[in-house]
């Protein structure tokens, strides 16, 4: 199975940042991306890739523990640019405000559970952004420019996160179908 952890988003800030993206679509129109669907919107954690049956019962593990030792939190979800800069535009997303520290918490703490269950660190450092979608061939700069200047500078919503899921990805020619394989409730 291919997973990754996740923090979902609530409709609205879901049906918010769906707006940005179809302006944003409209803008780059004709451009080889690759858009993220809209029920797909979410905030990945850390990802696993594909686990057999003993990686999924020590991710699951490793959750359980995370869970249990963190308190709900909020974030505001504001913003957006690029990865990995705007010459070499890869991955368009939307950020997340203040306060951010519960958030990289979170993650940093999933990270050292993982990695006491033997999973290989990630090999990039954890940023927080909601992928709005993956770039083929990337438009000159100034237009990826213009089109960040253009964007509302209101927040696009609060996400009360009081839970994670850890999600399986199945790769399909029309994009990913993600399912929910087990929530984790904040506790702590």
């Amino acid at each position: 199975m291919r997973l990754f952890f996740a923090v979902l988003l609530d409709d609205q800030t879901r049906q918010h940042i769906a707006l940005v993206q179809q302006a944003m679509k409209r803008a780059l129109a004709g451009q080889r991306i690759s858009w993220v669907k809209p029920e797909n919107l979410h905030l990945t954690l850390r990802f696993l890739g594909e686990l057999d049956e003993e990686g999924l019962k020590q991710a699951l593990e490793a959750a359980q523990v995370v869970a249990r030792q963190r308190a709900p939190f909020r974030f505001v979800a504001r913003g957006a640019g690029v990865f990995p800069d705007m010459r070499r535009a890869r991955v368009l997303w939307v950020g997340v405000e203040e306060p951010v520290e519960p958030l990289f918490q979170l993650a940093h703490h999933l990270e050292r559970e993982l990695q006491r269950r033997a999973f290989p660190p990630e090999d990039k450092p954890f940023r927080s952004h909601i992928t709005l979608a993956r770039i083929k061939e990337p438009p000159p700069a100034q237009v990826i420019q213009s089109l960040m200047d253009y964007l509302p500078k209101e927040p696009l919503g609060a996400v009360e996160v009081r839970s994670f899921v850890l999600m399986q990805s199945i790769l399909r020619p029309d994009g990913s179908l993600y399912t929910p394989v087990q929530e984790f409730l904040l506790s702590g």
